[in-house]
């Protein structure tokens, strides 16, 4: 019980000095609070304990773009978007290297920039008008991984339905497994914007998964989009062809992307400075029989860490 109180102190000793990215002055700042009492004998086993606890949270960058720059970017896109229309986005894809072994995963960028989510198998839905469905009125909703402790140990905490709606502000998000049975009607937007899908989608077990949902987006929309410059003289082929585009989302999204908000310049100007840091570092560790493997090994080395 005592054991779990010091823990308990350490953590708010943590918070306090959670500013302080140097982990070596804080053993130094804990090492002087004990160094006059008589508990040295647990100090390590209690400091690791409290290092556990708060690793991810007093490691980790704390200046990502914020959820309210998402939302911004959402209202801006809609501005955009021709009446009576739904924009669809999707997560990336996650790409297999090896057997079970997957690349680490990297989020559309334009995905990323509308949501502020990182994690793969996902879906948005960006409305130019209020919706009403299942009774709630919106104008936008998030499709997202379920929770799964089992799978977490694994590839990482999830954000969940509730933790898109508290840290990311969507007031309406689903689980992915939700989407099939979303009572949506594409057919009643006079345009569904979506960008071509990249062939290289792979269908796990997860029923829930970026292939699936892709496969029932397109049952939904009723139209096989890889035919879409075939001609036809069926009547609901043409008029649902009439309504799908494949290219207006990409400009929309380069004209928004374009030009940088303060936001963003802070965190480019940030990120222009460790990659500085990696090239000098790269530089000092170079000779010549290096090859250019062993060269990036080191730049990324330093904007890694």
């Amino acid at each position: 019980m005592i054991a779990l109180v010091l823990i308990y102190l350490f953590n708010v000793l943590f918070s306090i000095l959670k500013y302080f990215n140097n982990a070596y002055l804080k053993l130094i700042i804990f090492e002087n609070i004990l160094k006059n009492s008589n508990m040295k004998l647990n100090f390590v086993f209690i400091l690791l304990c409290s290092f556990i606890l708060n690793a991810q949270n007093n490691f980790l960058p704390e200046d990502y773009l914020s959820k309210e720059f998402h939302i911004e970017r959402r209202e801006e896109l809609r501005k955009l978007l021709p009446k009576n229309s739904v924009a669809v986005f999707f997560a990336n894809a996650v790409r297999n290297r090896s057997n079970d072994v997957e690349y680490v995963f990297h989020q559309d960028p334009n995905f990323y920039y509308l949501t502020g989510y990182k994690e793969p198998h996902a879906l948005l839905l960006i409305f130019k008008d209020i919706q009403t469905i299942n009774n709630q009125n919106f104008n936008e909703v998030l499709f997202v991984q379920e929770r799964n402790e089992r799978a977490e140990m694994w590839t990482g905490t999830r954000l969940g339905v509730t933790g898109v709606q508290d840290n990311l502000g969507f007031r309406v998000a689903y689980n992915g497994n939700d989407f099939s049975s979303f009572k949506i009607d594409f057919s009643k937007f006079d345009k569904i914007l979506f960008e071509q899908f990249k062939n290289d989608v792979r269908d796990t077990d997860n029923t829930a998964d970026l292939f699936d949902l892709i496969k029932i987006f397109k049952e939904k929309v009723s139209f096989n989009y890889e035919f879409i410059e075939n001609t036809s003289d069926d009547k609901m082929y043409n008029e649902t062809k009439k309504r799908i585009d494949t290219k207006t989302l990409k400009s929309f999204m380069a004209s928004l992307r374009e030009i940088k908000t303060k936001e963003e310049l802070v965190l480019l100007k940030k990120a222009v400075e460790i990659s500085a840091v990696g090239q000098l570092e790269m530089m000092k560790a170079m000779h010549s029989n290096m090859s250019e493997t062993e060269a990036q090994g080191v730049h990324e080395f330093v904007y890694k860490k």
